[in-house]
């Protein structure tokens, strides 16, 4: 996996958003995630490894019953959900919903760059409502990716959206989003 850091302001993101919203945080789940290097209690920048561990953990965690994937996926679209209820995620989106869609996944690599030290995201824009964006890598948890795509696409009032996703010869992800 890549070097790189996990910026603090995300980790508490995920903390606040995921974890203490939900009720997660039990003294079990604390105990796992601190094993992994991840302190809840003070949200700090974090190694992409420790991050990953903790994502897949919380995962497990709050779908017991769900295949990973599913799991993941529903981590990162509660990401974006819990963001989209703070008052500043409120006012960006409101922001967003007026450019549509297309314009704000257009500037999605812009986003990633403030959240973590090594997301690289390229879109490709292939009609008005379709968009690929490939992703310097999904660090293995891809539907976790396509959680965030997907949910920011309905807060975005995308109507029918959808996010599919492949493995690219270098390594990156492609991620192809589109809507009607």
């Amino acid at each position: 996996m890549e070097d790189g850091v996990i910026y603090s302001h995300s980790v508490d993101a995920f903390v606040q958003r995921v974890l203490l919203r939900h009720g997660l945080l039990s003294l079990e789940l604390d105990k796992q995630l601190k094993a992994l290097g991840f302190d809840a209690s003070r949200p700090a920048e974090v190694k992409l490894n420790v991050w990953v561990a903790a994502v897949r953990l919380v995962a497990k965690h709050a779908q017991p019953t769900a295949n990973e994937a599913d799991a993941l996926e529903w981590v990162g679209r509660e990401m974006v959900r819990g963001y989209a209820d703070g008052l500043v995620g409120k006012s960006l989106f409101i922001l967003l919903r007026m450019m549509g869609p297309r314009r704000a996944l257009l500037r999605i690599a812009a986003n990633y760059k403030t959240a973590d030290s090594v997301t690289s995201v390229t879109p490709v824009e292939r009609s008005a409502s379709a968009i690929d964006l490939e992703f310097n890598s999904d660090f293995g948890v891809p539907t976790y990716v396509k959680g965030v795509l997907l949910e920011s696409l309905l807060l975005l009032r995308a109507q029918k959206p959808e996010v599919t996703f492949s493995a690219l010869p270098s390594g990156a992800m492609l991620f192809s989003t589109s809507w009607a």
